[in-house]
């Protein structure tokens, strides 16, 4: 329609929808199922859609306002690009490692508008440790 699609402006994340995924491999679910509570328990509600390119594009246009979860390049690149022109902020909630280019690596993907970016980050981070 010739209009530019912009990220949602939520800033309070008790009122942000998350959306995420999990693996058909379920041999390292404990990890995951921390994580999961910890942002449902800060955050309004999880979306879970079934298709990241999806998840992350309804994100790129505001109606969804982070996503997080660990996935193969070919199932996020393409959407992540589209969340960086609409104004989204990508990276990982977990370091990456030394000597790979962070716009490819799969694990640890966090997509969300720039302030709810560092928000959700220091809950996965916390979740973690």
């Amino acid at each position: 329609n010739g209009q530019s699609i912009q990220v949602a402006k939520e800033s309070d994340l008790e009122r942000a929808i998350i959306a995420t995924g999990f693996p058909y491999e379920k041999s390292n679910l404990e990890p995951m199922i921390k994580r999961l509570n910890s942002v449902l328990s800060n955050c309004a509600d999880i979306r879970r859609i079934g298709s990241a390119a999806l998840d992350i594009c309804w994100l790129a246009s505001g109606r969804l306002d982070a996503y997080y979860e660990s996935l193969s390049v070919w199932d996020f690149a393409a959407a992540r690009l589209v969340a960086l022109e609409a104004g989204a902020e990508c990276g990982h909630f977990s370091e990456v490692p030394e000597g790979i280019d962070p716009q490819f690596y799969p694990h640890d993907l966090l997509i969300a508008n720039p302030v709810l970016y560092p928000k959700l980050r220091a809950i996965l981070q916390s979740a973690d440790s």
